[in-house]
């Protein structure tokens, strides 16, 4: 099964790039993890389950997004994967968890606003456009009526 966060196409989408955003280190944190010595299969280890968590967390963020709200069951996991990762205090971690599915939150709201927004305009012009299409129609009508009045005149004459 492809990795959900992989395309933009994906199932997290745009969402990815905030669920990236919680895994960042705090440069200090980074600057002291770097001089344990961790060895290169480690590294690697890590990243491939850091991917996973990562994928874990976009798909509790869009369980959160779809049920309209994050659990705080799900809140405090995110959070201790997120304090796991990046160094964090679960506290911190769980703050950060919050913030960034407010962010998602908002940017979704958003997004529905501009969707309901553009259907608005779209509705009003394909109003405006009937309107003005009646219009003409009747102006036909009656112009039509007038040249078949005045070539019946002229035919009778």
């Amino acid at each position: 099964m492809p990795d959900a966060g992989a395309s933009s196409s994906g199932p997290m989408g745009s969402m990815g790039y905030g669920v990236d955003s919680l895994f960042r280190k705090d440069p200090a944190v980074a600057a002291s993890a770097s001089s344990g010595g961790q060895t290169d299969s480690s590294t690697v280890s890590a990243d491939r389950s850091g991917v996973a968590s990562q994928a874990e967390v976009g798909r509790i963020f869009i369980n959160g997004i779809r049920t309209g709200s994050l659990s705080p069951d799900d809140t405090h996991y995110a959070g201790q994967v997120v304090a796991r990762r990046t160094g964090l205090s679960q506290q911190d971690a769980e703050k950060r968890v919050t913030d960034t599915y407010a962010r998602a939150q908002a940017t979704l709201k958003q997004a529905a606003d501009k969707a309901k927004a553009a259907a608005d305009d779209a509705r009003k012009a394909s109003a405006y456009g009937a309107l003005w299409l009646f219009v003409s129609l009747l102006i036909g009508a009656f112009v039509a009526s007038l040249a078949a009045t005045c070539g019946g005149r002229r035919r009778d004459l």
